[in-house]
């Protein structure tokens, strides 16, 4: 019971109003999710669960009673990978959505306590990126047999010799990493809006452990206006299997989100208030202060 209470009485001891400033780095992991009806409805592929080994890069905080700031410039790899099926539902292969950004998330701390080693806040954030690189790759291994897909009315069949056209589906060839959709079909620019939660713990005056988990979802289509102009209007110059204009991919709205955590270790410069002198009424109406009397004797 003593211990519970030198744990409460520890928790509700404010930082004493100091400003807190910090520079460190981070990494972490996130889990990216393509939404993208068009996909969606296309019977060759299906949504799988995808892990990227990122973001990375540094970190800038500043903390005060109650809020602070966090800049987190840096890496982030997102994009989700799908399986292949083929016209029987059999997986022959990974189609791989990737999106390589610079980053820069800049979040609005709200601190959930003010304790003078540990501090957890709710995060608010826009992350604004530059896009390095982008596309789409098709990865597709197994026997010829198996190689029939399911091509839906619309999308285009390549004018190659290996996709042979029969009544009920395509035969596809092998491919490894053959990117069907390249980095100009991608927009330069995106903003995420994050929410989550972020802590830090100081280990001493010098160092602090930090964690960030965060849910981020894309504000615009990362695609590029013309290329989504070229799925909305099939050209009849890229036939589909049944003769018909056809367009790379069945269009729908794609947008993007992943969750992530990130983990860190901060160096830790603390800012304190300027001392200010209490002046008595007497000082400030400019009355001298009194001397001491010394002893007689």
């Amino acid at each position: 019971m003593r211990i519970l209470l030198i744990v409460f009485v520890a928790l509700s001891v404010p930082s004493f109003g100091q400003e807190i400033e910090s520079f460190g780095v981070y990494g972490g992991f996130n889990i990216p999710f393509t939404i993208d009806q068009g996909l969606r409805n296309d019977p060759r592929f299906f949504g799988k669960f995808t892990f990227r080994g990122t973001p990375v890069g540094f970190t800038y905080g500043y903390d005060r009673v109650g809020y602070g700031l966090l800049v987190t410039p840096g890496y982030m790899e997102i994009g989700q990978k799908f399986t292949i099926v083929n016209n029987v539902g059999g997986s022959v292969g990974t189609r791989e959505v990737q999106m390589k950004y610079f980053s820069v998330p800049v979040a609005l701390k709200l601190h959930l306590n003010d304790i003078a080693f540990f501090r957890l806040s709710i995060v608010a954030a826009l992350n604004f990126g530059y896009l390095l690189k982008g596309q789409e790759t098709f990865s597709i291994n197994a026997l010829p047999s198996s190689r029939k897909l399911s091509y839906p009315a619309g999308v285009s069949v390549p004018n190659d010799p290996n996709y042979q056209i029969t009544y009920d589906g395509v035969y596809v060839p092998n491919l490894k990493n053959s990117v069907y959709v390249s980095s100009d079909k991608f927009a330069p620019f995106q903003v995420f809006a994050g929410v989550g939660f972020h802590s830090d713990f100081d280990l001493n005056d010098d160092w602090s452990l930090n964690f960030d988990g965060r849910a981020n979802f894309g504000v615009f289509d990362p695609r590029n206006k013309s290329y989504i102009n070229e799925l909305k209007n099939p050209s009849a110059q890229t036939p589909d299997a049944f003769g018909h204009p056809g367009a790379p991919d069945l269009y729908g709205r794609r947008s993007d989100a992943y969750l992530s955590a990130s983990f860190g270790v901060s160096r830790i410069i603390q800012i304190k208030q300027k001392f200010r002198e209490k002046r008595t009424a007497a000082r400030k109406s400019g009355v001298p202060k009194a001397k001491a009397r010394k002893p007689k004797g």
